[in-house]
């Protein structure tokens, strides 16, 4: 079994010498490639997520980013797709296609180096944003490093421009740039403009993930898992993590730890959005259909409390989502913080029951339930659901009256049968 690693790795290809094993020489694009994608630089492999593909594990030929010699001094580069400080760009005219590039000084796209008797020297072929033929070849350039003498026992150093000028005589915006090989090359008279002769090819290649997001539930410090720890507890009311403010106190609320998340910095929000998964909250409602506080595992919920019609708990996985709301958005202030719920809809079907005649404001989130099917039992009571708190653009709430004698309200309209309403960003709209 192969690896697309191997290149990298355990030197494979034909000309490869160099990899990561006992003995081998590490040069240092192995470790600068890896600093690179921790900060999202690599190469994306449409292979990788493919596994049917018979070529899918190689570490060469249709790989992205393979460089193999072609000649005394040219070098193939294999195309496929990169990504630098968060672009997309194709390199070598993209996956299926190559390029050939010349390690000489007449180049546009590169600084070569001119060898003497004994001499040898390394070349980086490396990866920029520049698609300009003024100074790259399909995003491609190489540097070539400072000549040794072979007999004296030293190895040659590797070009350091890819990491502090990636493109001379040119002023990036993006100045990335990823090292898909270094090439080491020898003396020998002739062989093009400056006398080299590829010896070695050694892959230098990064990809970057590309296979599922794989995500554990985010439970609060209450929560505990079970005996083996083989699992997390979810069937606990409140110790789901569904709103910004549960999300930094994960460990307690008023804790000396307590994160910064949806905070400000200064007088400006703190420009930070999150993603995660947990499950969602919930309680029995209080008695004589009182409204839940904002300290209650059901607020922002429905009447059910977040129970299913059944009556059942639902720890259920749900994917939410914490960003800044459209109120005042423009401004360096920013807006206020919603969490809501990706791919999925909070389900609220349940009987309310006052016992008394009497208006109820009961509020509704981002983040709680968005589907509203209600039996309002007492007669002369009033339940007005109320979007409470940030919403974002385009969030739809749709109430349905089931029956009873009481009133139901959305802020402060009846409804009588089935209403749907969506937001713009600063109001509400009726659909239908």
């Amino acid at each position: 079994m192969t690896s697309p690693n191997q290149g990298h790795t355990a030197a494979a290809g034909t000309l490869g010498a160099d990899g990561l094993r006992d003995g081998d020489v590490i040069t240092s694009p192995t470790l600068t490639n890896l600093v690179e994608a921790a900060h999202g630089n690599g190469i994306l492999r449409l292979q990788d997520t493919v596994y049917g593909m018979t070529s899918r594990n190689e570490p060469n030929t249709n790989s992205p980013g393979w460089c193999n010699r072609a000649s005394a001094f040219t070098i193939t580069v294999h195309g496929g797709y990169m990504v630098l400080d968060g672009v997309l760009y194709s390199f070598a005219n993209g996956p299926g296609s190559s390029i050939t590039i010349n390690l000489q000084n007449t180049e546009a796209y590169g600084i070569s180096t001119s060898l003497l008797a004994q001499q040898e020297s390394l070349y980086t072929i490396y990866a920029v944003a520049s698609s300009s033929s003024s100074h790259s070849s399909a995003h491609i350039r190489f540097a070539g490093g400072t000549p040794v003498i072979s007999t004296t026992g030293l190895y040659p150093p590797v070009a350091e421009i890819h990491l502090t000028n990636p493109n001379v005589a040119y002023t990036e915006k993006n100045g990335h740039a990823i090292v898909l090989a270094v090439v080491r090359c020898m003396f020998a008279p002739g062989q093009g403009a400056d006398n080299i002769d590829i010896a070695e090819v050694n892959d230098k290649r990064v990809f970057l993930p590309t296979a599922p997001k794989y995500m554990t539930p985010v439970v609060n410090i209450a929560a505990t898992t079970g005996a083996s720890a083989h699992t997390v507890t979810r069937n606990t009311a409140g110790t789901g993590v569904n709103t910004d403010l549960q999300l930094k106190g994960v460990f307690g609320a008023s804790d000396v730890e307590a994160g910064d998340f949806g905070g400000a910095h200064g007088s400006d929000r703190i420009d930070v959005s999150a993603m995660w998964v947990s499950h969602q909250n919930y309680d029995t409602p209080g008695g004589s259909g009182a409204a839940p506080g904002t300290g209650d595992a059901d607020y922002g919920l429905g009447v059910a409390g977040g129970k299913d019609s059944g009556g059942t708990n639902t720890p259920t996985d749900v994917l939410y989502f914490s960003g800044q709301a459209n109120a005042n958005q423009a401004a360096a202030a920013g807006g206020a913080m919603f969490t809501t719920r990706l791919g999925s809809k909070g389900v609220d079907i349940g009987t309310w029951t006052k016992g008394s005649s009497g208006t109820v404001a009961w509020p509704i989130t981002a983040n709680g339930d968005s589907v509203f099917v209600i039996n309002t039992a007492t007669a002369s009571s009033v339940l007005n659901l109320v979007a409470t708190g940030a919403f974002p653009e385009g969030h739809t709430i749709e109430v349905k009256k089931s029956g009873g004698s009481g009133t139901l309200q959305f802020n402060g309209g009846a409804v009588t049968s089935y209403q749907k309403w969506i937001y713009d960003g600063a109001a509400w709209t009726q659909l239908i």
